[in-house]
């Protein structure tokens, strides 16, 4: 359910994670770097009940990519929504994503998968050329179920070619937390779900995710298909992946081993700054992918990304990818995607990319030029183009029961900082979470209270957001709705 432009973005960028447990040494060893840095390492989402206070906001209805050459529409997708959700654009990867993967490889699709998309929808119809018959329709629908919480609970994949595309549905699971406790996947055909993967996930004490497994049904019993354990530090940065599989046992019945490792560092604001990937060569655990990320001021999203990949004949990392964004107001203007020519030994142009914004600074239009061995064309090859809709959605924000009515945050709207004010103790441990219109959230930080703290915004682009602080016994001291200038 990918646009076109955003497939020949992710072809230079993005490696695919495998979509099932016999396929993970072939495909998943590449790694899905780049989603990592808005799936995994984004804490986990949370909503409350809360008293409403509408206002409105702008979503995505749609979006269509046209190839400019052939003059023909090559990938829509159409949105529907019933109640206040709304979508968030991630400038990470330059997409509205909407899809819900499952893979038994590490889940980099995180937000997607275990609680909601991007694009929190009821219903998506796609309509892209078909790879077989390459004529241009109708392909699918996704229909979605959320919980009072605004979490994925149940999502169904109806194929237009349902003979040879078989219909998915899943489930997910949530515990008192709101954090996903199981996650089901099933193949449904003739009303009847069979061939089935189920994957569970356990949490340390700080509510952090330190393992998933996933079983498959294999011949009428649920067997352990795969394992991933995850790491953090002192700044609940994720710093490893280890993900154990067997993709040649087909009786379940052998030991996993060790297929793909994630190492990850992060800068001073703890922004995602290398990941380096080994994969199981049959032998041993070998490096194989190094992507390093770099940011321009307060930027929460990368704005200059480069790939290696490891030459085990010569032993040398070898320049495969390099991305720079150019900003403009804070928003990506212009990215070039450059490829390494070994020849040459220099870097090659590959892709130029050119966002345009309408007047609420949504993504309006998407240009997409190819480069032809000689320069980039005079006209985009694919153009990407997005529709909105003004919507009323509820800002949450709720009186504080049992708690002084003097706990609030100010100036509101902001522009630079929150200062938060509360009765509590001095070095009380208190979270605090930033969350978007959708639902999502934006940061989520640790800090030991103190009168008259102040909480960065700065980096936010305008908009509306609620911040929610909690005790460290999950309290509420304060959910509070605001406008970032």
């Amino acid at each position: 359910m990918m646009k076109k432009v955003f497939s020949l973005l992710l072809t230079c960028c993005i490696f695919q994670a495998a979509n099932a447990q016999h396929s993970v040494k072939t495909t998943a060893m590449t790694g899905a770097h780049a989603n990592l840095v808005n799936g995994l390492l984004q804490a986990n989402n949370r909503t409350h009940a809360a008293a409403k206070t509408t206002s409105t906001g702008n979503r995505v209805i749609a979006q269509s990519t046209r190839d400019n050459t052939l003059g023909t529409l090559t990938d829509s997708s159409s949105f529907k929504y019933t109640t206040y959700r709304g979508s968030t654009y991630d400038y990470s990867n330059l997409n509205y994503p909407f899809n819900y993967p499952y893979n038994a490889s590490p889940m980099f699709d995180y937000m997607g998968t275990f609680t909601k998309p991007q694009v929190m929808y009821d219903t998506c119809r796609h309509w892209q050329v078909d790879p077989n018959t390459l004529v241009y329709g109708y392909f699918s629908t996704g229909c979605a179920n959320y919980t009072p919480d605004n979490k994925l609970d149940l999502f169904t994949m109806l194929w237009a070619d349902s003979v040879s595309k078989s219909n998915m549905r899943f489930f997910n699971t949530f515990n008192t937390l709101n954090d996903i406790t199981r996650a089901d996947r099933y193949r449904w055909r003739s009303g009847v779900l069979d061939s089935g993967f189920r994957q569970f996930f356990t949490y340390n004490t700080a509510n952090k995710l330190i393992k998933d497994s996933v079983y498959e049904y294999h011949l009428g019993v649920w067997r352990i298909a795969a394992k991933t354990f995850y790491t953090y530090d002192l700044a609940s940065n994720l710093t490893q992946i280890d993900h154990y599989v067997n993709t040649t046992d087909t009786s379940f019945l052998l030991p996993l081993i060790e297929q793909l490792k994630y190492v990850n560092t992060y800068d001073i604001s703890n922004r995602l700054a290398t990941v380096e990937a080994s994969y199981y060569d049959g032998t041993t655990l070998a490096p194989y992918i190094r992507d390093t990320f770099a940011y321009t001021g307060g930027s929460t999203f990368h704005t200059a990304w480069r790939q290696h990949q490891w030459d085990a004949i010569n032993r040398y990392w070898a320049p495969m990818f390099n991305m720079t964004k150019i900003l403009l107001g804070g928003q990506p203007d212009t990215v070039y995607i450059q490829g390494f020519d070994s020849l040459l030994n220099a870097w090659v142009p590959a892709t130029m990319i050119k966002m345009k914004y309408n007047s609420n600074n949504d993504p309006d239009t998407m240009l997409d030029y190819e480069f032809n061995f000689v320069s980039f064309p005079a006209t985009p090859d694919f153009t990407t183009v997005y529709y909105y809709e003004t919507f009323t959605y509820f800002l949450k924000e709720e009186p504080l029961a049992g708690l002084s009515q003097k706990a609030y945050a100010y100036p509101n709207p902001a522009t630079n900082t929150l200062t938060i004010a509360a009765e509590l103790p001095e070095q009380t441990p208190v979270s605090i979470t930033v969350m978007n219109i959708a639902g999502q959230t934006v940061s989520k930080e640790q800090f030991a209270w103190r009168r008259g703290l102040q909480l960065p915004v700065d980096y936010l682009t305008p908009g509306q957001y609620w911040l929610s602080v909690t005790d460290n016994s999950g309290n509420a001291v304060i959910r509070q709705a605001f406008i970032k200038q």
